[in-house]
Parts: structure tokens; C-alpha cells; sequence
């Protein structure tokens, strides 16, 4: 663990993970947020980015400079963004989406998706649904398509490839998880195991997010806990997590199931970070070398399942 991680993730104990834990509401986290938002790095400069309409849902598009026109993309990243369904908006993750566009050579769209308590379940997975229908609408090959997603978007990258496969549409290329919620009935023994020494999350916080988020709906529902979904069939599938985090034995588990399903999956557990410690590649090395192990794995994906059909 380099130096700067060890430095940053006290920075992140101290800083992020109190105000969040002493936000008594979602109005008080949104605040929080914009706040820590402010303190990013900006990264525009050296990309094209704009702002599109998937049939009722803006989406963020990120590409490098000299790709300003989306008719030409025949290569999409699917982002779905972290902030426990009731905080966030693609812009606040560029730091992460515009290397991301680097590392796995595609453009990234960004989906702003609704937020609870405002917009409770399935409120956010309909919008995610309904921009990767668009892409496909506008002629987009499934088998060049990935989704990615951070936290409660990697929940929803899950969810979205449960819900496609139940419903008959082609499942996109690969499928990637960066410290993803899986299990909102908290039933894994991180949950506790990891209270005190995750970093980032303050476990009482997120039980009141669920709360908001699905309302009234069985937390064992795969739409909004994939792991007790059917599991066959999904695409290769990355999960990055560190060890240190309460969500990570919903990696550890969402992997294993993945396996007795037959399915194809890598799951990397890094020592000592903290919760989507990818987001701050501009300070950790080890975001770097994260972020590009996705990128050469959706490369991957994508040239295996083109190789596959040819």
C-alpha cells in the first residue's frame, strides 16, 4: 500500500466518513457531498463531454477530445454511479469515468439516474434500463457494450443484468462491480466484521439509504439484492473491493455464486483502501493501476465475444 493511499484513506476517515455520519438526512448528505465534490480535481479540459437524452434520461457522455459526435461511438461504457440511491450525478465522477475512458479506449455514458426518497425503486433501475435500450436502438452492439458501476451502481449493474436476462434482451459484454452493494439485507459478516475499520461507509448511514431507496419492498428481491437472483448466464463479470470495507463480502459472495453458476468471473480484493478508493486516481497510484485493470479487462470482453461471433 503506497504511501499517498495510506495517507489519503486517514484523510477519508477523518473527512468524508464523519460528515457523513453525522448527516441526519438526505438533504444533509446531498450538501455533504456537493461539498467534497468541490474539493475534486477538474479533468474537462482534455475531453469531449456532453450532455444527451435517452428517452427521458440525461446521460453524460465523456470521450476524448476529436470524438465529439456520438453517431461515430461504436463502443460504449454503461457508467451507473455510486452514492447509496439518494446522492450523486455522473459530473461528480469524472476524476474516475474520464479514465476510465482511457484505460478501456471507449466513450463513457454516464447515466443520470433518479434519486430517493424522491424516486424510490424501481425508479432508478428503470432509468438505467431505459439508456441501455437506447443504446441499442441506436444500433449499438450489445457485444461492444459494458457495464460498470460503483457502490449502489454496481447494484444496479446487477440488477440491470438480471432484469435483461429475465426479460429476453441481449446481455452486454462484460459486467463490472467496483466495491458493489449486492445483499441490501446487510446479511454478510463484513457488515460487522468491518464497522469500525471501514474507512468510508458508516454502516448506520447506509441502512437509512436502503430505507430510502426500497421502501416497502423484499430486500431478497433480486432487483434490488442480486446476489439471491439467478445468477447463470451473466457475462463476465469484475469485482473490485478492498478488504477493509463492509460491502466486501458482497463481492466475496456475488464471486462465488457467479462460479457455482458457471459463470466467468474475477474478483480482486486490494489490502487497506477504502470504499471505491478507484474515484481519487489524480492522488492513489493504486486508483490508477485499478482502473486500468477494467479497462483491459473490458477490452478483453469485447474482443473475445467479437472474436466469438466472427
Amino acid at each position: 500500500m503506497s504511501l499517498n493511499a495510506l495517507l489519503m484513506r486517514e484523510l477519508v476517515r477523518f473527512t468524508a466518513k464523519r460528515r457523513l455520519r453525522n448527516s441526519a438526512d438526505v438533504a444533509a448528505l446531498r450538501a455533504q457531498l456537493e461539498r467534497l465534490e468541490a474539493r475534486k480535481p477538474k479533468v474537462e479540459y482534455a475531453y469531449d463531454i456532453s450532455t444527451l437524452d435517452f428517452g427521458g434520461v440525461e446521460v453524460e457522455r465523456v470521450a476524448p477530445l476529436g470524438r465529439s459526435d456520438p453517431r461515430g461511438d461504436e463502443e460504449a461504457l454503461l457508467y451507473f454511479h455510486g452514492g447509496a440511491w439518494v446522492v450523486g450525478e455522473p459530473r461528480g465522477f469524472r476524476p474516475l469515468t474520464t479514465r476510465l475512458v482511457e484505460a478501456a479506449g471507449a466513450p463513457l455514458y454516464g447515466v443520470d439516474y433518479r434519486l430517493a426518497p424522491e424516486h424510490p425503486y424501481p425508479c432508478a433501475l428503470d432509468d438505467c434500463e431505459r439508456a441501455y435500450r437506447t443504446l441499442l436502438d441506436r444500433g449499438f452492439d450489445p457485444r461492444r457494450i459494458a457495464l460498470i458501476g460503483d457502490s449502489a451502481g454496481g447494484n444496479l449493474v446487477f440488477a440491470l443484468a438480471l432484469r435483461l436476462k429475465r426479460q429476453g434482451i441481449a446481455l452486454p459484454a462484460a459486467l463490472v462491480g467496483l466495491s458493489p452493494c449486492t445483499d441490501l439485507t446487510a446479511g454478510g459478516g463484513s457488515f460487522k466484521r468491518n464497522f469500525r475499520r471501514d474507512a468510508m461507509l458508516p454502516a448506520e448511514r447506509l441502512n437509512d439509504c436502503i430505507e430510502a431507496y426500497c421502501p416497502r419492498v423484499d430486500l431478497r428481491d433480486p432487483e434490488v439484492s442480486p446476489l439471491f437472483g439467478d445468477l447463470a448466464g451473466l457475462p463476465p463479470t469484475m469485482l473490485q473491493v478492498s478488504d477493509n470495507e463492509i460491502l466486501l463480502d458482497d463481492s466475496i459472495r456475488l464471486a462465488a455464486r457467479l462460479r457455482e453458476a458457471g459463470g466467468e468471473v474475477e474478483l480482486d480484493v486490494w489490502k487497506g483502501l477504502w470504499h471505491v478508493w478507484q474515484a481519487f486516481p489524480e492522488q492513489v497510484p493504486e486508483a490508477r493501476r485499478a482502473i486500468v485493470q477494467i479497462g483491459a479487462f473490458v477490452r478483453q470482453c469485447f474482443d473475445a465475444r467479437a472474436e466469438r461471433v466472427a
